[in-house]
């Protein structure tokens, strides 16, 4: 009897643990997450900008001149919410080099597909 319910006690545990609900956030894969961690959806890797623009005068990337209205502009061109406000972080801030680039890149969590060292600068 002893045996039978130690078996039992143990076949409910490793059900308990071997269950979806016991899996962490961490653990499952986010449906809007690329496979790359990759936040921009315009850029592709053969992506080339000319990065040379004070804050707020980014042109096109920094749609009417704010980032308010940038990021409801990208809303409403198909991203979400916190990906537009990335995105216009980025594009509105001062930009003059590739330490400009790196670190709003950083400050703004932004991570598109094409990297700082490859754009052209002022």
């Amino acid at each position: 009897m002893q045996l039978s319910s130690i078996l039992l006690q143990g076949l409910l545990l490793s059900g308990i643990i071997a269950s979806p609900i016991a899996s962490t956030a961490d653990a499952i894969s986010d449906a809007f997450e690329s496979p790359d961690n990759s936040t921009d959806l315009l850029g592709t890797a053969a992506t080339r900008y000319y990065l040379c623009f004070d804050a707020f005068e980014a042109g096109k990337l920094c749609y009417g001149k704010n980032i308010r209205d940038c990021s409801n502009h990208q809303q409403d061109g198909g991203m979400n919410r916190r990906d537009a406000r990335n995105f216009c972080d980025f594009f509105c801030s001062k930009i003059r080099n590739v330490n400009d680039c790196k670190t709003r890149k950083k400050w703004a969590n932004y991570h598109p597909k094409w990297a700082c060292k490859d754009q052209k600068y002022c």
